[in-house]
């Protein structure tokens, strides 16, 4: 084992986002050691998200609810943590909070958007977490500065799936690094800030490494922009020539639902929100949020927010947006009068189903990529990060261990420098102005949650492979990356691929 750092320096530790095999429950220990006036170490140390494992099935624990990282030993009373800093509202960054309140825990203030806010304000009413046991509720918006101890933080718009997705520059006597979140640099984002490249470019001098979601990083090419989703459906629904529209979206995901609405808006379609109860939540905090449906409409067309007797009204003629399944009930959905738009791989099998039991027509994100809508950047999105930014060190998260590993060949020969070991969660490594130093390293844990009441209790698991396992199986396997990356790879090589340099 390696001994934990005793001396001044400025160091990382992914404590879940770099697993083994999985993608989900993201959280990043930054800390940093100063000596004070007094010539006595002095540590500022922060969090950037607490989200939850989603596969928590898969370790075989007996009534979980979640599974979470395990930072007990940064909390009060022993522990010196002094900020938790959110980058989305997704609940892969942000429920692990919820579940360290049900556990009794102190945390310390938050920081995050307004939106962020928003959702967890609404899950902690849902779950009983008293207001007496809120942490501090700091809304940051982006470009915010602000100073915690010994490290200056900057906030910085970042391209994602919902409103208020931020990422974090953090700055120290002698360290800049961009922490991106999740992001692309899709500039057509609809009711929300792109990524603020411009301010990249101002801070290309300063920043040294990179901290970067790679979760789609072996994609080739630049991530589909909103725009591209936009004009497809369109397209979609007006080739189509059906009187009814089905949109299933994810309940997370609000640039879908605003998406679906002006792709609707644009063909003079009447539109139904409809949906299971996430669903709902979700349209309300979007409406809460400021974003009305009702204003945008214009009296173009109609909006209806549930299924009632004015449905009759619309004359057989609109699109529905939501996440349904009861179609022929609801609806009377026919082959002849209605037509399907997938906005997924795989998250509505049971919906296409029914479709296919009633012989009507649909296209899916299988056939039609750009149709899923991506909060996460290809590989030229990350070529570009690292033309503007000078080929700074990429620090990779947000992907299993074996996408690194089967990307470094490709990373080489499109000039982007990586971290030289593929760093795993529980590992802390000091990032110096010339090089990166692995200073401690001990196997990871989660924290299985299990609910006793109004109380949850923690279990201690260690970190072990869990693809093919529990409710949610791998959707990238080793071999097919490996095929995946290498197949782009043989084409740059080929020259049928331009790559920035």
């Amino acid at each position: 084992m390696i001994n934990k750092p005793q001396n001044t320096g400025f160091f990382w530790q992914p404590l879940g986002g770099n697993n083994i095999d999985q993608y989900s429950g993201h959280c990043y220990h930054y800390f940093n050691i100063e000596k004070n006036e007094l010539d006595e170490l002095e540590q500022t140390s922060i969090l950037i998200d607490l989200g939850k494992f989603d596969n928590h099935q898969a370790f075989g624990i007996e009534n979980s609810s979640a599974a979470i990282p395990d930072v007990r030993n940064l909390l009060a009373p022993t522990g010196n943590l002094q900020a938790l800093f959110i980058t989305h509202s997704h609940p892969d960054h942000l429920n692990g909070i919820l579940h360290y309140l049900k556990a009794g825990y102190k945390l310390p203030p938050l920081y995050a958007g307004k939106y962020t806010f928003m959702i967890l304000d609404d899950l902690l009413k849902e779950f009983g977490v008293a207001k007496k046991d809120y942490p501090v509720f700091n809304i940051i918006e982006s470009g915010d500065k602000l100073k915690i101890g010994s490290i200056e933080i900057e906030t910085i718009a970042s391209s994602h799936t919902c409103f208020d997705s931020l990422g974090f520059i953090l700055k120290t006597k002698n360290i800049c690094l961009y922490h991106t979140g999740d992001m692309k640099i899709d500039n057509s984002t609809y009711f929300r800030k792109p990524t603020d490249l411009a301010r990249l470019k101002a801070l290309k001098d300063e920043i040294k490494y990179v901290v970067a979601d790679f979760c789609q990083v072996f994609q080739s090419g630049y991530t589909p922009k909103e725009s591209d989703t936009f004009n497809k459906m369109v397209s979609l629904i007006e080739k189509s020539k059906k009187q009814k529209i089905l949109i299933p979206v994810y309940p997370t995901h609000p640039e879908m639902y605003l998406i679906a609405f002006l792709s609707a808006l644009k063909t003079k379609k009447n539109v139904v929100f409809y949906g299971n109860k996430d669903f709902y939540t979700y349209l309300n905090l979007i409406i809460a949020y400021g974003i009305s449906f009702s204003k945008m409409a214009e009296n173009k067309i109609k909006v209806l927010y549930k299924v009632n007797d004015e449905i009759d009204k619309l004359g057989d003629d609109y699109v529905v947006i939501g996440t349904f399944n009861d179609l022929h009930e609801k609806f009377s959905a026919t082959e002849k009068n209605c037509f399907g738009i997938i906005t997924a791989k795989t998250f509505f099998n049971h919906l296409c189903q029914q479709l296919n039991e009633q012989k009507i027509k649909y296209v899916n994100a299988v056939q039609l990529p750009e149709l899923q809508g991506y909060g996460h950047g290809f590989i030229k999105d990350y070529q570009e990060i690292n033309r503007i930014l000078e080929q700074p060190t990429f620090i990779p998260t947000h992907a299993p261990a074996f996408v690194i590993d089967n990307f470094r060949e490709l990373a080489e020969h499109v000039h982007l420098n990586l971290i030289e070991e593929t760093p795993l969660n529980n590992s802390i490594y000091n990032l110096l102005e010339d090089k990166i130093e692995k200073v401690w390293s001990k196997p990871a844990k989660w924290l299985i949650v299990i609910y006793q009441g109004e109380s949850a209790n923690l279990v201690e698991v260690f970190q072990t492979p869990t693809a093919g396992k529990g409710n949610l199986k791998n959707t990238t396997s080793k071999k097919r990356n490996f095929r995946q990356i290498r197949s782009y790879l043989n084409k740059i090589k080929k020259g049928e691929e331009i790559c920035h340099n």
